[in-house]
């Protein structure tokens, strides 16, 4: 009975500190490698020389771009669907993701539309340094 009290003491102060972590401000720094792009069927794959923590994409390109999918691809080099947008799109685009990859392929299945994609950026969140305490 002891212990059932402990944790439910306990519970909220995990869910606080969770939460905490959840809404404080991240910074994203581009992943500064070279980006390689394959033209395939119906797409592009966009990919860094290693694996890396992506956590946001940059889409550069210009005119209306609509109906395309993003694919990431896993550790044992398999393709997994990751995000379908169906409405247009304004250039730059950001897509939020959280993965560990050195891949992506977007997929337009259909050819309508104008628009072009230029470019891929891969970024990652800065790792917070531990704040230093001034012992004076």
């Amino acid at each position: 009975m002891n212990r059932c009290k402990y944790m439910i003491l306990f519970l909220p102060f995990l869910f606080i500190t969770g939460c905490a972590a959840l809404f404080a401000k991240q910074e994203y720094i581009l992943i500064d490698k070279p980006i390689s792009e394959k033209a395939v069927f119906h797409g592009m794959i966009y990919a860094m020389p290693e694996i890396a923590n992506v956590r946001k994409v940059i889409l550069q390109g210009e005119g209306k771009y609509s109906n395309f999918q993003i694919h990431v691809r896993d550790k044992r080099k398999r393709w997994k669907p990751y995000k379908k947008i169906a409405h247009a799109i304004t250039f730059p685009h950001e897509v939020f993701v959280s993965a560990k990859t050195d891949a992506i392929k977007i997929i337009k299945p259909n050819t309508t539309g104008s628009g072009r994609i230029w470019s891929v950026e891969f970024y990652t969140i800065r790792d917070q340094p531990e704040q230093k305490q001034n012992m004076e």
